[in-house]
């Protein structure tokens, strides 16, 4: 099927199924992944690739919160901000 004619079954723009195909796409619509499936007659999982990028997400309370936090402040070549002085590290835009 041609981008031309994937467009004109879901109803989407051509530019769009264009900029899905290459990967250019800054986001994508819940109703648009529904609309492809429904005219490829697939799942959502078929239309994308899952990259694990290392990325973990604090559990929180968990034992390993505050590790996971200043790792991710040192990354970012921030300070730990605690409570009082975080205003004051979110006008300057530190936080």
């Amino acid at each position: 099927m041609s981008q031309r004619q994937l467009a004109t079954f879901t109803g989407l723009r051509p530019d769009t199924v264009s900029a899905l195909e290459r990967g250019e796409a800054q986001g994508i619509r819940f109703d648009t992944i529904a609309r492809l499936c429904e005219v490829l007659i697939c799942t959502p999982g078929d239309l994308f690739e899952v990259v694990d990028d290392g990325h973990r997400v604090p559990v929180f309370g968990g034992d390993d919160e505050d590790a996971i936090i200043r790792e991710r402040l040192h990354e970012v070549g921030g300070d730990l901000v605690d409570g009082p002085s975080f205003l004051r590290a979110l006008i300057e835009g530190r936080a």
